[in-house]
């Protein structure tokens, strides 16, 4: 059985949030940008985003309010990969997800680019339900989930720490799990 992180405790399902409620997804329209600090900025449809490799990671998911998931099932394309493609400059060290509804988050591009770290279009073999965020999501297991920003509409690599939502309401810019970085 997987080890809980300080201050979580376990729950069958996840609980749903949105910050600022559920935005209505046109697949036909929706895109997946990749900007910033690149040598080529990508334009990505769901359908060319899935035909992109893909990967599977089986970790526990982690929210800052103190629940967490076991064996969550996530598939999708390596972080890592998009930023390949799209060859992040050596400059970048902050990423900056942003959402169809407006909700962003940044992470350090370290932590974006671990192994595990996946824009997932797949959680439990199916593809993500509408309240869970899709048509993607960033997923990256060692961060707390207020990082997986729901309705994924742009990937941005930047120099400077660009804020976020909740970081900018006194949450943790990092918010690693083992480390409780849930507030500054």
């Amino acid at each position: 059985m997987p080890e809980l992180p300080p201050g979580q405790r376990w729950v069958g399902d996840f609980i749903e949030y949105s910050a600022l409620g559920r935005p209505s997804v046109n697949l036909e329209e929706w895109r997946l940008t990749v900007t910033g600090l690149v040598e080529r900025e990508l334009s990505l449809s769901y359908r060319e985003l899935r035909s992109l490799e893909q990967v599977e990671i089986v970790r526990d998911f982690h929210c800052v309010t103190g629940w967490s998931v076991r064996e969550v099932r996530w598939r999708g394309v390596r972080i890592a990969r998009l930023a390949e493609m799209a060859g992040v400059r050596p400059e970048a060290r902050w990423v900056r997800f942003v959402s169809l509804d407006g909700y962003d988050t940044s992470v350090p591009l370290e932590d974006a680019l671990v192994e595990d770290a996946i824009v997932a279009l797949e959680v439990n073999g199916r593809p993500l339900p509408e309240e869970m965020g899709f048509p993607a999501r960033p997923i990256i297991p060692h961060l707390y989930a207020w990082k997986s920003a729901k309705w994924l509409t742009r990937v941005e690599f930047a120099r400077g720490y660009p804020g976020g939502f909740w970081e900018d309401k006194g949450y943790h810019p990092r918010g690693n799990v083992l480390r409780e970085e849930r507030t500054l």
